[in-house]
């Protein structure tokens, strides 16, 4: 009975994962799912609640690690003293972006649902998260070398906000395109030269 049960469950799973790879959240059919499953809409609903904690159950525990590790990499570089944050800065950031990567590459189905299929769940505001939360920082670490700038340009948080949601749409795009991890690394290197260069050029 429970090799029943569990088998039973797998097989809603794959079939929603299915559904919302192909035609992303909003146009996904419990219905569908459950006859590619082979069983009812209502034992779905009892297993799951509804079709957002369905495709809760793929992304949640993902989205979450992502932004929990990006706050514990940035409280870590903003605690540190003056020196070291601009010494740092341009080795830390894209080793951790690096590190993200190989994260994302574990689970690139589910990443693939949290930037592609989200639209008309809360997780469609996942990059839009992780903008605001770079924005934050940032805005501490120009604080901290505020006296270290020559020409200060004005930095709004609208600029900032610009800046760092074309970094993070850039950054998902090997997801969106589905790109094999070794171009995904050599594009992201790419990606984090670039802006480092303009921020050395911005800051000086």
């Amino acid at each position: 009975m429970a090799l029943w049960v569990e088998a039973a469950k797998e097989n809603i799973l794959l079939s929603a994962k299915k559904e919302f790879m192909e035609k992303g959240f909003l146009e996904s059919s419990i219905r569908t799912i459950a006859e590619q499953a082979q069983t009812s809409p209502g034992s779905i609903y009892v297993r799951f609640g509804n079709k957002e904690k369905l495709f809760a159950y793929f992304v949640e525990r993902h989205s979450s690690h992502i932004i929990d590790k990006m706050k514990n990499y940035l409280e870590q570089f903003s605690n540190k003293d003056k020196s070291r944050q601009i010494t740092e800065r341009k080795t830390t950031s894209p080793k951790f972006a690096i590190e993200l990567l190989e994260y994302i590459y574990k689970y690139q189905d589910e990443f693939y649902l949290l930037i592609c299929c989200s639209k008309g769940t809360k997780y469609e505001q996942f990059i839009e998260e992780l903008s605001d939360l770079e924005s934050e920082y940032t805005f501490k670490y120009l604080r901290v070398i505020d006296d270290e700038i020559k020409n200060k340009p004005k930095v709004t948080a609208d600029f900032l906000h610009m800046v760092n949601r074309a970094f993070f749409d850039g950054f998902f795009e090997v997801v969106r395109h589905r790109f094999d991890k070794e171009k995904a690394i050599e594009h992201i290197e790419k990606l984090m030269l670039f802006y480092n260069a303009g921020w050395e050029k911005f800051l000086v």
